[in-house]
This record gives structure tokens, sequence and C-alpha cells, in this order.
């Protein structure tokens, strides 16, 4: 992102790359079939919104280690989601494993901020 302000949660690598996979894997959840709309898409954009949301208020925080910890909790959620999509064949494979690694590389940014944060 380009000229943000130094204190602009677009800074937090964490929010953008979850951002981006937010930005993913929307227009995918959008081609479930209408009857999974209501029920599993809903599901699947309200963790996502409220894993958005606890980013940006944890970055806030002054103690951040009970706030990281569940977004983490989140993401084990969305895999859970994406897992059983993919079982229902609302996903390919592609799409799956794509999202995949995209949760997997914001776990890992996730994660160092915990480490960082335990000691």
């Amino acid at each position: 992102m380009t000229n943000n302000p130094a204190g602009s949660v677009w800074n937090l690598l964490l929010f953008q790359k979850f951002y981006d996979f937010d930005a993913y894997i929307e227009p995918i959840i959008e081609r479930f079939p209408a009857f999974e709309k209501s029920a599993w898409c809903a599901q699947i954009k309200n963790t996502l919104i409220a894993t958005m949301k606890l980013i940006i208020e944890t970055n806030k925080a002054r103690d951040k280690l009970p706030g990281w910890f569940k977004v983490d909790t989140n993401l084990e959620i969305l895999r859970i989601y994406f897992r059983r999509m993919r079982e229902k064949k609302y996903l390919s494979p592609r799409s799956y494993e794509t999202a995949e690694k995209r949760l997997d590389e914001v776990g890992k940014i996730l994660g160092g901020l915990i480490k960082r944060r335990s000691y």
C-alpha cells in the first residue's frame, strides 16, 4: 500500500495479508449454491469480518496477546469451513489449495506476532 499514515492498520502485514485473503475468497463463496448462501456463506463472511475487526482492535490494544489468540482461533474456524466446503465440492481443489496457502501465510505472520509477545 502506498501513502498510508505511519500508524495505519494498512502498515500491519497481518492485516494486509488477511485483507488480500478476504478479497480472494469472497468472489468464490459468492458462487456457492443459493441454498448454502444463507448458512455456510453467511458464517464464512461473518468470520472473515470478525477476524478483520479483531486484527484492527488487537493492533490498537495495549495487551495484544489475548487478541492474537482470538484471531488464531478464527483462522482455525475458517480452515474447518473451507475443508467442509471442499468436501461438499463447492471449492475446487485449486481454490481450496490456494485458500489454505493464503491462510497458512496469515497464520505464520500471526505466529510470529504471538511468539514475539510471549516473552
